[in-house]
């Protein structure tokens, strides 16, 4: 016998599915700002350092656009063809941004060797100055957004999306700290040197951002502290008749998490009333456990 419950989610999950498509929209909006605004800076400073950041905005917003679609795409409902649902396509906008965070990366680290073989000197620092501040205020902010939906939705687009823009911020003071040493102390390799140190982040954000959406495309377990909470859950229902649960399985798809189990209920008792409690635990899971979809397939014993 199985139980399977999962509708009387169903109202949260639409309203969390409109905050991620707000928030991916709102990447999306910041990215062209950023850009605009860089594209400007870099032409009249000609700093490497900025032109390390435009690009980081630039891939930004090729992300931000793949997320857009990505949650929007793992908010639709299961069908004949993906029975667990879609939300697994966040996870394959994750792997995107970590491949377009590396190929960015690898590309200003050899941009970045070339100036310290030949440096290149830096003008309007004033205006690149006051430009890197706007910039980086506006990607703080947008990062602050992402992370309060992303915690509150558990989505890894967005969590993603929230970690690319942080390094938009490093990059963004990176640039503006490399402006400020050329203005006082004219040391024009100080440029390439901070823009060689945002690489080596950017790429190591993206390893982070790919290693996250890697585990959960291959099914990786869910924390150990769920399969401690599911425990607690059921032994509440031991006066009633269960004597344990094996056979636990556990893995994400988008914000959703699947849980599959037996529970062991004395054999005595009545088909219905099996039934009955097997419904209650898997109430229970699912409403101490958010997000959660839960599979429990009844054994007598």
């Amino acid at each position: 016998m199985a139980a399977n419950l999962s509708k009387h989610a169903s109202l949260s999950l639409a309203e969390e599915s409109r905050a991620k498509s707000r928030a991916a929209r709102l990447s999306i909006l910041t990215a062209a700002f950023l850009i605009a605004l860089k594209t400007a800076t870099g032409w009249l400073t000609g700093s490497i350092s900025v032109w390390a950041s435009l690009l980081d905005s630039t891939m930004d917003i090729f992300a931000s656009a793949i997320n857009y679609v990505a949650v929007r795409t793992a908010a639709r409902p299961a069908d004949e063809d993906h029975a667990y649902g879609h939300g697994k396509a966040e996870s394959l906008a994750g792997l995107f941004q970590a491949s377009i965070i590396t190929l960015s990366g690898l590309f200003l680290i050899i941009e970045a060797i070339r100036r310290l073989i030949i440096p290149h000197s830096i003008a309007a620092t004033s205006f690149g100055i006051v430009a890197m501040l706007i910039a980086t205020l506006v990607s703080a902010l947008l990062v602050t957004r992402l992370r309060r939906v992303a915690r509150a939705t558990e989505s890894p687009a967005l969590q993603a999306d929230a970690l690319h823009y942080l390094t938009d911020i490093w990059t963004n003071l990176g640039a503006l700290l490399a402006l400020i040493i050329v203005v006082r102390t004219g040391w024009l390799i100080a440029d390439p040197l901070i823009s060689l140190a945002i690489s080596l982040y950017i790429i190591w954000s993206a390893v982070r951002v790919g290693r996250d959406s890697v585990d959960v495309l291959m099914d990786r377990r869910l924390p150990l502290e769920i399969d401690d909470k599911i425990a607690a859950i059921v032994e509440r229902y031991r006066d009633e008749g269960v004597r344990g649960f094996h056979d636990l399985r556990t893995r994400r798809s988008g914000s959703v998490k699947f849980i599959d189990l037996h529970l062991e209920i004395d054999r005595h008792k009545r088909l219905d009333e099996a039934h009955e409690i097997t419904v209650k635990v898997l109430r229970a899971i699912e409403e101490e456990i958010p997000r959660s979809h839960v599979q429990i397939h009844t054994d007598p014993v």
